[in-house]
C-alpha cells in the first residue's frame, strides 16, 4: 500500500484513512500499542492472550467465554490441530 499524508488535529489526533482501516479490519474500539523509535511513531493491534481450552465435566473441549471474544474459525482450527497431535 502506498504512503499517505495525515495530518494532526488540534486535539493531537490522527486519523487512520478508511483504505488502511479496512484493509487492516480496524474498528472503533480496536487497541493499538504505539511506539516511537528513532524519530518515527509505529501503530499495532494489541495482542489479545490466547484463550484456553478447557474440559468440560463430560470430557468435551471448549473455549470458556471471555468478554468481547467471539470463538472464531482460527480457534477451531487450532483446537483441532491439537487434538489430532
Amino acid at each position: 500500500m502506498a504512503s499517505m499524508m495525515v495530518t494532526i488535529d488540534k486535539a493531537g489526533r490522527v486519523v487512520i484513512p478508511k483504505e488502511i482501516r479496512d484493509s487492516l479490519d480496524l474498528v472503533a474500539g480496536t487497541e493499538l500499542e504505539i511506539d516511537v523509535e528513532r524519530g518515527t511513531i509505529q501503530l499495532e493491534r494489541r495482542r489479545q492472550p490466547g484463550r484456553q481450552l478447557a474440559w468440560s465435566e463430560d470430557g468435551r473441549p471448549y473455549f470458556p467465554a471471555v468478554g468481547g471474544h467471539a470463538t472464531t474459525d482460527a480457534d477451531v482450527q487450532q483446537l483441532r490441530d491439537a487434538l489430532q497431535r
